[in-house]
């Protein structure tokens, strides 16, 4: 009994602790904005910013610094995710999903699952996609501080003026993207391997007793 419990014991632990080899952080973090004129997010404006994700990294939070401008709680926009090697004046997101607006600071999609994304440089855009362009996004304008710096500064920034992304004259608003450590392979290889040997030891101590009792 000591044998089997030390063998699902040590399964189980070491198929628990396997993904925790490192802590969620961020890959982008501005900073909360001090200082600096807001501008506008609305149908006509929207603005990204762009990071770095690594591999076997999930995304679960992407976050914009806000406040109401000229909406109020309640108030609706989109958070999506391009990747920089398809940001173009007119390409797709790789992930796009609405938040709701709820109170000044920072605001957007959190308890994400955003796997299987290839390592490398990502743009996370905040957008207003409403009836005119065949969304349901409510928000009219909403106000994006302006910042600089922060503990994981942006790699860039771009704005969409109506006409598609440029990163040319793109204001630094405040941005936030959150990542955990996707479980490893290996950790569902160690719990495997474990219960495997619980069914051998299981089946030993079944054949000795068998053995006995024929004695």
């Amino acid at each position: 009994m000591n044998t089997f419990k030390t063998v699902v014991m040590g399964a189980l632990t070491a198929a628990c602790l396997a993904p925790l080899g490192a802590q969620a952080a961020f890959v982008l973090d501005t900073g909360t904005p001090t200082a600096g004129f807001p501008v506008t997010l609305d149908e006509n404006d929207y603005y990204a910013a762009e990071f770095a994700l690594g591999s076997s990294q999930a995304i679960t939070s992407i976050q914009a610094y806000m406040t109401s401008g000229m909406d109020s709680p309640g108030a609706t926009f989109t958070v999506a995710l391009y990747s920089a090697s398809d940001f173009s004046r007119f390409s797709s997101p790789v992930f796009a999903e609405q938040a709701t607006y709820q109170k000044d600071g920072w605001t957007g999609l959190t308890n994400l699952n955003i796997t299987g994304l290839a390592a490398g440089d990502y743009w996370a855009a905040v957008e207003v996609q409403g009836p005119d362009l065949g969304g349901t996004d409510t928000a009219t304008g909403l106000a994006l501080p302006t910042v600089v710096g922060g503990s994981v500064p942006a790699l860039a920034y771009a704005f969409n003026a109506g006409g598609g992304y440029t990163s040319a004259g793109a204001t630094p608003i405040g941005m936030q993207v959150e990542v955990a450590p996707v479980p490893l392979p290996g950790a569902l290889l160690l719990l495997g391997s474990g219960l495997l040997g619980v069914g051998g030891v299981g089946g030993a101590a079944r054949r000795r007793r068998a053995a006995a009792a024929v004695c």
